[in-house]
């Protein structure tokens, strides 16, 4: 009698189940940790790119006080951006009383990410030092960043 050798054994095919379970075991964390790196960074970057926004909105406020008072800013700048109402102190330990006086409101046109910002926790102390305290809506993650000499960085708060 002649023994038909075609196909596989249950054994082996059961051999290979296994063995394509492991490797998804081990693969799927590292890809989905790849995954939550990239949004990471690209909140990051959004970040980023809001705080310069409010550098130059900023900037923009100080020419334009110098040239043209108080004033001339609001009617320049009123309707190119959204308003953020951020302190501007001499040192970071002022910003925590900042008093409304102490405030203005900078109009920043940003076009990326959806960036919300804690007016409240932000400021700008000694004309150049920026913290600004905020989170991007990207439907997956809820993290706040602290912007502060350019660069986002994920905040205390977490």
């Amino acid at each position: 009698m002649k023994k038909n050798n075609k196909g596989f054994t249950l054994i082996e095919l059961l051999a290979i189940i296994v063995i394509l379970a492991i490797i998804a075991v081990i693969t799927v964390p590292i890809i989905l940790n790849i995954i939550e790196t990239a949004r990471q960074g690209a909140n990051k970057n959004s970040i980023t790119g809001y705080g310069k926004a409010v550098e130059l909105a900023f900037t923009e406020y100080e020419y334009a006080t110098q040239l043209g008072g108080e004033g001339a800013y609001e009617e320049e700048y009123s309707d190119k951006g959204e308003g953020l109402k951020i302190a501007v102190v001499d040192t970071a330990e002022e910003a925590k009383t900042a008093t409304e006086e102490q405030k203005v409101t900078l109009y920043v046109k940003y076009d990326g990410a959806d960036v919300s910002c804690t007016p409240d926790e932000s400021y700008i102390a000694g004309g150049r030092l920026f913290l600004i305290k905020c989170s991007v809506d990207d439907d997956k993650t809820d993290t706040d960043y602290d912007y502060v000499d350019g660069q986002a960085t994920l905040s205390d708060a977490e």
